[in-house]
């Protein structure tokens, strides 16, 4: 006699699957290798735990997004802010915007070539000046 399989909290697998936990991981928490996992989810969903994760990732970063618009527009005090600048980071990508200026290879030359001129024109003088000196 087989014995019966253990049970999954199915709101909670699809919750975590919104943080952006894997398939491992998720198994991990109710103590299933993780074929049997992905097996028993192909039975309840109908469809492969990657292609359904993918549109839950998606669901938990609009769900980011909302709260941290909700919080920058007074319509909740929940969320904690530090952890909002991180998922935002993290999860979003969100970058504050660059502030360096990316120089071409082109003024760069130019620009040696300019500190060069200065080089050489500040001998001259110095040499120009050495002469007159010792006259």
């Amino acid at each position: 006699m087989a014995r019966p399989p253990k049970p999954i909290d199915w709101d909670l697998v699809e919750v975590k699957m919104a943080a952006g936990c894997n398939g491992i991981e998720i198994a991990q928490d109710f103590r299933l290798d993780r074929d049997t996992f992905y097996d028993r989810f192909k039975k309840e969903y109908g469809e492969s735990f990657s292609d359904y994760s993918a549109r839950q990732a998606s669901v938990g970063e609009g769900n980011i997004k909302f709260v941290q618009y909700a919080r920058a527009i007074g319509l909740t005090k929940k969320g904690d802010n530090s952890l909002l600048i991180h998922l935002g980071k993290v999860r979003l990508k969100q970058r504050e915007p660059s502030t360096e200026v990316d120089i071409g290879e082109d003024t760069i030359k130019q620009f040696e070539a300019l500190m060069n001129q200065i080089s050489n024109l500040q001998e001259k003088d110095q040499v120009v000046s050495e002469e007159a000196s010792s006259t």
